[in-house]
């Protein structure tokens, strides 16, 4: 598990830099993972028994040529309420789930070409954005640069 990639819904990819037995307040003796994510820089210690229902392993190369099939094929209306959409947008974000984020980024793309962005809506946009290409990127092995490109060609369909 010690130098295993990760992928956090609001930090994108990270590693495992180790597992040690910590004490702080709570039960002693329990074993934490300190994770790092260079994206923004960030170190967390989480409890071992916390990381499945926190972190999950990047996506590789099959399923991220099907994540970018998917931002072609997504064709879903949103509500034209932006309090509504941002609601339901951010659910998605929250999960972190590859798919969901590509549907985020499709609709927020689409939706800014043809009316302006919320304040939300932006915040959004670029979190699907930076985290859907970041985990690509590393998928794909390829630059984000290009992969930015994939996602926009993808997104035209």
């Amino acid at each position: 598990m010690e130098g295993d990639a990760i992928h956090h819904p609001q930090h994108g990819i990270g590693t495992v830099q180790s597992i040690r037995k910590r004490s702080f307040s709570g039960p002693k003796g329990c074993r934490f993972a300190k994770l790092f994510f260079p994206r923004d820089e960030i170190t967390m210690m989480i409890r071992e028994s916390d990381l499945a229902d926190t972190v999950r392993k990047p996506i590789e190369k099959p399923e991220a040529r099907g994540v970018l099939e998917h931002i072609g094929n997504w064709n879903e209306s949103v509500s034209g309420s932006w309090k509504v959409r941002a609601n339901a947008q951010q659910r998605k974000l929250d999960d972190g789930n590859p798919y969901a984020l590509a549907e985020v980024y499709k609709t927020l793309s689409l939706l800014q070409k043809t009316d302006s962005l919320s304040a939300a809506d932006r915040q959004q946009l670029s979190h699907s954005e930076q985290s859907l290409a970041e985990e690509l990127a590393v998928a794909l092995e390829q630059p984000v640069s290009k992969v930015f490109r994939y996602m926009e060609k993808a997104a035209c369909q």
